[in-house]
């Protein structure tokens, strides 16, 4: 298991915002494309972009659901939201690939 976290750590290290993604991930616990454009002042085209990859390679997955509470969503002013975008949030292995570029870095 390590191999594989130092591996897509390698991966994604030539592009920094990669980490602002997952770092702002790791700080909100679930968010959506536009609102971490909007935080890490990244591209929304290249936010979405950076999403679907990090997708793919399972360091994220989406969140299926109706509503959130602000207790999983941590930068949510509301109590409660409805759902209306694709939210995502980090998979152990992309807790694991985050806690492995904050602490080489």
């Amino acid at each position: 298991m390590p191999e594989e976290i130092r591996l897509l750590a390698k991966m994604l290290k030539d592009d920094p915002d990669y980490f602002k993604v997952l770092n702002h991930l790791k700080i909100a616990n679930l968010d959506y494309a536009k609102n971490i454009s909007k935080y890490t002042k990244i591209d929304i085209n290249k936010v979405s972009k950076i999403l679907e990859e990090l997708k793919e390679i399972g360091l994220i997955e989406e969140v299926h659901s109706k509503t959130v509470k602000r207790v999983k969503a941590r930068l949510k002013k509301q109590f409660q939201v409805r759902m209306h975008h694709t939210y995502y949030k980090l998979t152990l292995l992309g807790k694991q690939v985050y806690k492995y570029l904050r602490d080489n870095n």
